[in-house]
């Protein structure tokens, strides 16, 4: 029994002593794997700060792509580049959010070409028309977005678009309609160009009147765009053949099968003096 016994105790130390042997080298490779962890951890962050104070890595050359309307020092000022800065220690996404802060720009990336380059990719907004809101002119863009006020340092020679706002608020329909009169202008060959429009004026209710530079009226309506143009330019070349002055003239075309020519009265004429387009 007593035999027995301790032999039993001996097998239990001798399992102790195996697991305390197992236990002592598993911790000494976790601690082998912390030290290398750790190591390499310093080393990273060492390497890092090295690169981020390393003369090789500062803005050597800026290269800026897509600006016509947004001059290259505007996007640097804006991005707030200067040569002495690293571009590892560049915050992108910052820059990007306040080159966006110009109204022009619509869309705008950024990449590093290492060691010392920066490209900066822009593109800006197409303006389509000026729109009259609340007494004041707007820029709107080709997709029908109102991105700015009209001012002296915008050079733009664009129609004005006049009665798609009602106590400030934009007719969204008429507007969307408004573009496909204005895309057709932009393609068309014959008279009126986009160049001889001076304003588009809309209504719900009547349609549009185009306006021209030489003070001609023309009453569209809706669609049938290509139609009432064909007509109106048959009409324009026998007013030439008769020697006619077509100038100061009110032609209705919102029934093409049924043309009215008018001349305009004195008080339209006056009127038309303000619609001249804008060009700064």
């Amino acid at each position: 029994m007593k035999k027995s016994l301790k032999s039993s105790m001996g097998t239990k130390k001798n399992r102790i002593k195996r697991r305390s042997g197992k236990i002592i080298r598993e911790i000494v490779k976790a601690l082998m794997v912390l030290s290398i962890s750790g190591g390499l951890a310093l080393l990273m962050v060492y390497a890092y700060n090295y690169a981020i104070c390393a003369p090789y890595f500062e803005i050597g050359d800026t290269i800026i792509r897509g600006c016509e309307k947004v001059s290259e020092r505007e996007v640097l000022e804006l991005a707030g580049v200067d040569r002495s800065m690293n571009i590892l220690a560049l915050n992108l996404d910052k820059m990007t959010d306040k080159i966006r802060g110009n109204p022009w720009i619509k869309d705008v990336s950024i990449g590093r070409e290492l060691p010392n380059r920066l490209v900066i990719e822009i593109v800006e907004r197409e303006p389509a028309a000026l729109i009259k809101k609340n007494e004041d002119l707007y820029i709107v863009d080709r997709n029908e977005e109102i991105f700015k006020g009209f001012g002296e340092s915008d050079c733009i020679n664009l129609p004005v678009l006049t009665g798609f706002c009602e106590n400030g608020v934009v007719n969204k329909g008429l507007l969307g309609m408004a573009f496909e009169l204005l895309d057709y202008l932009s393609r068309s060959g014959t008279f009126p160009k986009m160049e001889n429009v001076s304003e588009i004026n809309g209504s719900a209710i009547y349609g549009f009147s185009v306006f021209t530079n030489n003070q001609m009226v023309i009453q569209l309506g809706f669609g049938n765009y290509e139609k009432k143009f064909k007509r109106l330019n048959r009409i324009l070349l026998d007013l030439a053949r008769k020697d006619l002055d077509e100038g100061c003239l009110k032609i209705d075309l919102a029934d093409y099968n049924r043309v009215i020519v008018q001349q305009r009265d004195y008080f339209d004429r006056k009127r038309q003096e303000g619609r001249s387009r804008t060009k700064i």
